[in-house]
């Protein structure tokens, strides 16, 4: 495989330099190259990457003769490949060549009641990155993060969770610290349903968040936990049940 680049670097995606430094195939030989974005790839380049992943053998700019590699290829995309191939924007080639096993990535919206934990592993990212204070989601911003439809994925609830945490007074992220767009929403939504549907949210992650500090409090005792919490040991039990709090 032969690409020539305008960057003066040589070429960085297949390798080959003529001072013979090796490129990212080459590195993966025996191993494993990930390729994001897929679908961002021009129709070009496409056609190269291709040839490699049939004959899985590159060439270097400058070499004589190719190398056989022997690698395996995960790619992702958050595109319609399908609806791309139809535009002529996406090789059909090469996706039927890439499409060998299949394993669809459901997006946050569809995934609602994962968003807690996905928030707070991002928090946790974020804080040993940048040594933040804010360690803590309000149980509102939390309803808010369940209900917005997340457009941007996990990359936009990343980007809501650092813009928020550099503003964020104190050491919990509140509805008032999150981008415009989500404080928008939270203003607009519409109709008694919704309000009363985003307003029950709040009060079961309140109510969830509770059960479990008292149960970390306590040491997983549930007969003191509900004493803390002013309720009898049978609606404890039932609690837990539809929250699926595991103790």
């Amino acid at each position: 495989m032969r690409v020539r680049s305008s960057d003066t670097r040589g070429g960085a995606f297949t390798g080959a330099r003529a001072r013979g430094k090796p490129g990212k195939f080459e590195l993966a030989d025996h191993g494993t190259i990930f390729l994001d974005e897929i679908g961002d790839m021009p129709l070009p380049m496409q056609a190269k990457l291709l040839r490699v992943l049939q004959e899985h053998e590159v060439e270097r700019i400058g070499a004589t003769r190719s190398m056989k590699l022997d690698f395996r290829v995960i790619a992702a995309t958050n595109q319609d490949l399908g609806r791309m191939i139809k535009e002529g924007r996406f090789r059909s080639d090469l996706f039927y060549r890439l499409n060998i096993f299949h394993i669809p990535i459901p997006s946050l919206r569809e995934m609602q009641d994962d968003i807690p934990r996905i928030a707070y592993y991002l928090l946790s990212l974020l804080r040993e990155k940048r040594r933040l204070i804010p360690n803590r989601i309000s149980p509102e911003a939390m309803a808010l993060f369940k209900q917005y439809s997340w457009p941007g994925n996990v990359r936009e609830l990343k980007n809501a969770l650092e813009r928020a945490m550099n503003i964020a007074e104190g050491n919990q992220i509140s509805v008032d610290d999150l981008p415009g767009r989500i404080r928008k929403f939270y203003g607009e939504v519409e109709g008694t349903a919704d309000r009363v549907g985003l307003l029950r949210n709040i009060l079961a992650d309140a109510e969830k968040r509770a059960i479990v500090e008292a149960l970390r409090f306590t040491g997983g005792n549930k007969a003191r936990a509900a004493r803390i919490l002013g309720m009898h040991r049978t609606g404890l039990y039932q609690k837990l049940k539809r929250y699926d709090v595991d103790v």
